[in-house]
């Protein structure tokens, strides 16, 4: 059975399941959202209240910080007014167990620094001894600078290079600031105030100074000094509200909210808490209603579902019985009804009984309309013409073997479309104009006898064809044409074959009838014998390369060939001793208009090395040979060069003081016909005739070969 389509371009329809289960989820709608929206601003308040916790206890613990550090700084600034220090800061030895005392008190050692950065009394160490340097300079200087108390970064005590935070105020004496009074706060009794928070479910504080340094951490024991996490440092920077989230030192996922202390420039005091845990506090709730509305939805889709199929099975029951008949199976139906499942429903039962009458009343049309049909596409199949059947609109319907092997298509690639697929450019749009003409007012130029038209193939090559249409309607009234089409380019590529060969010979003809009077006027006439055998031997060479030229249909020639067939009546001597000739180079095919002027060239070489040269006795040697170079002027363009080489026989040392004719014609025929240079030396027992011709002048397709590479000038 053809599979249905479940929906149609335009048209889009959907099953009963598919309108039931919407039906659901229509109705679950509503429900859904009022019970998301809850369930979100459930969520969000939890998420709140979790930020909310982690803040608070940050504000709780840099207050904790402060009141550490602002009770230092009331201790030193309540000793900095002592009238002790009211005599030059150049003797502080009466100060010096007062301060004792309190550093006692304060349980870190008190130091006063001058406004040179230099120690002038260091509780730690007796009286006399020379002080370090602090390590608290910078700190130092802003007391100095600003006149306020400060909290230094964490920086390395000078007397024991462990890390401190230096605590630092003013003295005062008559509105001038003479020097700075100091004590410390050691990174364990921070952690101690961390600690004293009471932490659960992974979380822990942080104590972090203005230079991004973690100074102590409650859940364990840190190196003090260490650098914050950079994704921390950066908020704090930003001042970022909300929560931070990142990845501790060890590798933890973490959320922290952070509060600035108001004593340390900079300071601030994180609370962080697993990362796994703040998704817990609000994953439950959220998975709750999700899993929960997911699951009614599911149990009233179920029920839909259930629902739809007692009214979707005897309707695809019915749709199966009508595809059967509509497909011509009617035996699907089986007789009476017998086993076919019962309708429980009595419109269907009355449907279904109307479709087994039509299926019987379909089954004896159907026998005699295959049978009709069948001889009909035998005929059209088998036709050794092409026949395609459009209707009005130019759509093709039928498209038979001859068209698919002319058109290079496969008939259901093609049949739906205009025709004007396989028509070329202008002829589709003629066609389309004369059928609306022809159904407009019944103007019958495309119909009956037939006419030359262009068809496009798949590949998008062009086919001469010969068209007849025909009209026809079918039952209903309907028109449709069909074409008729015979591939006539055999015929016409003939027909052109014919006519370009007798164009060729008549050209061929004409030009070797003026070469033969040409060569007739210019040859010397020394004698009656010595004329004759001249022109007969000119003749000749020509005749060689006509014959040439007419077994390559005229297109050209090999230059090999060309050279074998001049030389071929010198290969043996009169005695029957070879004379020794080389050939040599690679494939250049010459044009067609070429091929005749060297010939001649070559005609007057071997005519003058008969005569004068290698091949006048036997014994003597020819080496011709050639090459394909780049000029060096224009390295685009290539050069065939020719080099004939004669030696052995009576040849002369140097060059004769007077040019014969056959150096002349060899001369005129390069530079004139083609646009080359010839270059003859005379040596010992040797001559060399050098021939350079432009490659593009005098070849067809030949390309320099790899590696050939030397250019001329």
């Amino acid at each position: 059975m053809a599979k249905r389509r479940a929906w149609l371009p335009g048209d889009m329809t959907f099953g009963m399941r598919s309108h039931l289960l919407g039906l659901v989820v229509v109705a679950f709608l509503p429900a859904l959202a009022v019970g998301g929206m809850a369930s979100w601003q459930a969520v969000t308040r939890h998420l709140e209240g979790f930020h909310d916790q982690l803040r608070d206890t940050a504000r709780a613990l840099s207050t904790a910080a402060d009141r550490e550090f602002e009770a230092r700084i009331a201790a030193l600034t309540t000793l900095a007014e002592s009238p002790l220090l009211d005599a030059p800061l150049t003797d502080l030895s009466a100060l010096h167990t007062h301060a004792r005392r309190a550093a006692a008190a304060l349980g870190a050692p008190i130091v006063i620094i001058g406004r040179n950065n230099q120690q002038l009394l260091n509780t730690s160490l007796p009286p006399g001894v020379p002080l370090p340097r602090t390590g608290a300079e910078d700190a130092n200087l802003e007391v100095l600078r600003t006149g306020r108390p400060v909290i230094s970064n964490l920086i390395n005590a000078a007397s024991d290079q462990e890390p401190v935070i230096a605590v630092l105020v003013p003295i005062r004496r008559d509105g001038q600031i003479l020097a700075t009074l100091s004590s410390r706060v050691t990174p364990e009794r921070l952690q101690i105030l961390l600690e004293a928070q009471d932490f659960y479910d992974g979380r822990f504080a942080s104590l972090v100074d203005g230079d991004g340094r973690l100074i102590a951490r409650s859940s364990q024991t840190v190196t003090p000094g260490r650098a914050a996490a950079p994704w921390y440092v950066a908020g704090v920077a930003s001042n970022a509200p909300g929560l931070l989230s990142g990845k501790t030192a060890d590798g933890q996922d973490v959320v922290a909210a952070f509060s600035f202390l108001s004593s340390g420039s900079g300071w601030t005091v994180a609370v962080a808490a697993p990362a796994s845990l703040y998704s817990a506090s609000w994953n439950a709730p959220l998975m709750a209603i999700v899993l929960g509305g997911g699951a009614a939805l599911a149990i009233a889709s179920l029920l839909a579902a259930a629902l739809a199929q007692r009214i979707v099975r005897p309707l695809q029951v019915l749709t199966d019985e009508a595809d059967a008949v509509a497909e011509g199976r009617q035996q699907a139906l089986g007789d009476a009804g017998e086993g076919r499942p019962p309708a429980t429903v009595t419109e269907f039962k009355a449907l279904r009984d109307a479709i087994t009458r039509a299926a019987q009343v379909l089954a004896g049309r159907n026998s005699a309309l295959t049978a009709s049909e069948a001889r009909l596409r035998a005929i059209v199949d088998t036709a050794v013409d092409a026949i395609v059947v459009i209707d009005e609109a130019g759509i093709m319907h039928s498209f038979n073997g001859a068209a698919e092997a002319i058109f290079r298509y496969p008939a259901d690639e093609v049949i739906g479309r205009n025709v004007s697929v396989i028509m070329s450019s202008g002829d589709a749009a003629r066609h389309d104009a004369q059928l609306a003409r022809y159904l407009a007012a019944g103007e019958r130029r495309i119909i009956g006898s037939g006419r030359e038209v262009e068809g496009r193939r798949r590949d998008g090559s062009t086919v001469p064809l010969d068209l007849a249409i025909a009209e026809w309607r079918d039952g209903e009234g309907q028109r449709f044409f069909t074409g008729i089409m015979r591939d006539i380019s055999t015929k016409k590529a003939e027909d052109e074959r014919r006519l370009l060969l007798a164009r060729e010979v008549d050209h061929r003809a004409k030009n070797l009838l003026a070469v033969v009077q040409s060569v007739i006027r210019l040859t010397p006439r020394e004698s009656a014998d010595a004329f004759a055998r001249s022109v007969e031997a000119r003749v000749m060479a020509l005749a060689r390369v006509q014959s040439l030229l007419a077994d390559e249909n005229w297109a050209g020639a090999e230059l090999h060939a060309v050279v074998e067939r001049e030389l071929a009546p010198y290969r043996l001597g009169s005695s029957g001793s070879a004379v020794q000739i080389t050939v040599e180079g690679p494939p250049v095919t010459l044009a067609a208009e070429t091929v005749q002027p060297i010939a001649m060239i070559l005609h007057e070489l071997i005519a003058n090395a008969a005569k004068h040269g290698a091949l006048k006795e036997l014994g003597g040697q020819v080496d011709v040979r050639w090459q394909l170079l780049r000029a060096a002027d224009a390295p685009g363009n290539t050069m065939l060069f020719m080099e004939w080489t004669e030696q052995g026989g009576h040849l002369r040392d140097v060059a004769p003081r007077r040019k014969g004719f056959g150096t002349r014609m060899i001369t005129a025929t390069a530079q004139r016909q083609l646009g080359g240079t010839v270059t003859q030396r005379w040596e010992t027992g040797r001559m060399r005739c050098e021939l350079m011709l432009p490659l593009w002048r005098t070849s067809r397709g030949s390309k320099l070969p790899f590696g050939a590479g030397s250019s001329v000038a």
